[in-house]
């Protein structure tokens, strides 16, 4: 590991840490930084020892490059940051009194803009300039990789055991496995985010909130926790991405793995005999690789998810009437019964309602029993065999080859929360024509887009999704036009291309046979890219819904539409000009 020899180690001032943040100057990398997860008497706790004048430990960061500008990225001390932030931004009061935001002359100017809200009491504002000059002990190093700040942050918390023992084998850990069990647990938690380096403020949007804070996400619209499967306190110690991860083990070694850390620390490559770790990366790529196994595991999800819709009892409450334990464990079990009708056999749901009454105390008479034992793989498969036996009379023959086809549903879902933190890889629109009286295709306008995406360079993906308003005004005006009322998710409203395919073709098909024709006679260049958009049309129906969306991913080369390239600068797709097209070019190559 190379580090800068100069190691800077200052006080900092609450001020001016408060200053990085509104700057964006601080970074948080997810592939090694757990959630934000203390609550609000936690950080409470951490501002009275400020004001209280009492030593903290010391803020690690590494100074380094993000999106063409230096940042201090977290190492350690993202939680007493944030705690920090919450305070000044009247997030969370010290003894019933708010942060005084006049006591700084940022955060003065942002509640004069209407950006921060006065919450009374204030606090004097004396004790607040207390606050904002006490000295932080922040030490600022330089690292030439990124693996070197994960393995120090992995270090870090290996010494003093702060993090779960499933977090510290997240942490930093390398390889698919980890990085489908980091996938699957955004998207079920809808913490997604574009990428994994992110700012502190778009962090504090996507982690679960608490008691008395709205930003974030909440905790009783997350699956686990709504659904009794998890509590509270086992989600901040990432138990749902453990159970995530005993689940993938099963799937790819045909449930032959007991439920356990040994197990857990072998998929991860950290077992003292290195004889004894598993290459999960090869079986993965038996199983029929990374986005096979995460598109299996997210339509079983939501076959589970839809299931349990189709009756009033939530997941505990159905399978259990009388008191259970290892609820994760009993989840574990229903899934992979439903893994083997779904998958092994090839069957599919003929009955969701009947198959959920069909659940209804499944727990008392074949899981309790045998609960303290279903950890060893034996016991295990024979409940699972037990339950699919049983509920195997609500499935049917599947007529289709892929058993593990999407949904779309859960893709969609995810897209829509992702596009939380940042705009660049999406864009949505209402359909593919303009509501006027010209109706105005603008086919050319979406495949333009779709090739800006590319030159962002090598790997960068991009979506278009159709079906989708970006906001109340043009779903106002969709519903005025056609006459049909939009669905409201996540701050974006499905509008569907229905009404639209109804006035402009004969039918579904037809509307995307005219679409795929559109693609196929672009002028782009190279034309591998047309093949590989024709390839990635997924169309689906989300609430009797019809959506498509269209997905692209640089290759090799940049990428030309009608002899230009084309580039994102935030919501719009604009040329690149003659004297720039070298920058695109340096993408690719390095």
């Amino acid at each position: 590991m190379a580090i800068d020899k100069k190691l800077d180690i200052r006080a900092e001032s609450i001020e001016s840490i408060y200053s990085y943040y509104y700057k964006k100057s601080l970074l948080v990398n997810r592939k090694y930084q757990r959630k934000l997860v203390w609550t609000v008497e936690e950080k409470e706790k951490f501002v009275d020892s400020i004001l209280k004048s009492l030593p903290i430990p010391l803020i690690l960061v590494a100074l380094t490059k993000h999106k063409d500008k230096m940042v201090y990225e977290i190492i350690d001390g993202m939680q007493r940051l944030n705690a920090i932030i919450s305070f000044i931004e009247n997030e969370v009061h010290l003894d019933g009194k708010y942060f005084n935001l006049d006591a700084l002359a940022l955060t003065k100017t942002q509640r004069d803009q209407g950006k921060l809200k006065q919450n009374l009491p204030k606090m004097e504002l004396d004790q607040c300039l207390d606050i904002t000059s006490y000295q932080l002990p922040f030490s600022i190093s330089k690292y030439d990789a990124d693996e070197d700040i994960e393995e120090i942050f992995r270090r870090i918390n290996s010494y003093g055991k702060r993090l779960s023992s499933h977090e510290l084998r997240q942490a930093g850990s390398s390889g698919t496995f980890p990085e489908i069990v980091r996938k699957l647990s955004e998207n079920i938690r809808t913490d997604v985010s574009p990428s994994n380096k992110i700012l502190l403020g778009d962090m504090r949007k996507i982690s679960l909130n608490n008691k008395g804070i709205k930003q974030g996400i909440d905790l009783r619209n997350v699956f686990w926790f709504n659904q009794y499967v998890l509590t509270e306190n086992n989600i901040r110690a990432s138990r749902d991405e453990e159970l995530i991860a005993h689940l993938l083990i099963a799937m790819i070694l045909d449930y032959e793995m007991n439920i356990s850390s040994t197990a857990l620390d072998r998929a991860y490559g950290l077992s003292d005999d290195d004889y004894e770790n598993i290459d999960t990366d090869s079986y993965i790529k038996k199983y029929g690789g990374k986005s096979f196994l995460i598109a299996q595991f997210e339509a079983i999800f939501f076959e589970i998810r839809k299931t349990l819709e189709n009756g009033k009892k939530d997941f505990r409450s159905l399978l259990f009437h009388k008191k259970s334990k290892y609820l994760n464990n009993a989840f574990q079990v229903i899934f992979l019964a439903f893994h083997q009708l779904l998958v092994k056999e090839g069957m599919k749901i003929n009955d969701y309602k009947a198959l959920n009454s069909e659940l209804d105390g499944i727990g008392d008479r074949i899981i309790s029993p045998v609960v303290d034992d279903i950890r060893h793989r034996a016991e295990r498969r024979r409940c699972i065999e037990a339950i699919a036996g049983v509920i195997k009379k609500h499935f049917s023959k599947r007529d289709e080859n892929d058993p593990a086809l999407s949904n779309g549903v859960i893709k969609l879902e995810t897209l829509l929360k992702s596009s939380k933190t940042e705009n660049t890889p999406y864009d949505f629109k209402q359909g593919v024509y303009q509501m006027d009286k010209n109706n105005k295709d603008v086919r050319n306008k979406i495949i333009r887009t779709l090739t800006a995406f590319v030159n962002h360079g090598k790997n960068s993906i991009g979506y278009i999704v159709l079906g989708i308003a970006d906001s109340k005004h043009m779903a106002d005006q969709h519903e005025k036009y056609y006459g049909v009322k939009s669905i409201p998710v996540s701050n974006f409203y499905v509008t569907g291309i229905d009404e639209e395919c109804k006035k402009h073709c004969k039918s579904l098909d037809e509307y995307r046979t005219k679409l795929e024709q559109s693609i196929k006679s672009a002028d782009i260049q190279p034309e591998y890219y047309k093949t590989q958009i024709l390839k990635n049309i997924d169309g689906f129906t989300y609430m009797d819904k019809s959506v498509i969306i269209l997905r692209i991913q640089a290759d090799k080369d940049p990428i030309k539409f009608e002899g230009k390239f084309y580039h994102r600068q935030g919501t719009s797709t604009e040329a690149v000009k003659d004297s720039e097209e070298r920058h695109i070019w340096e993408l690719f190559i390095k």
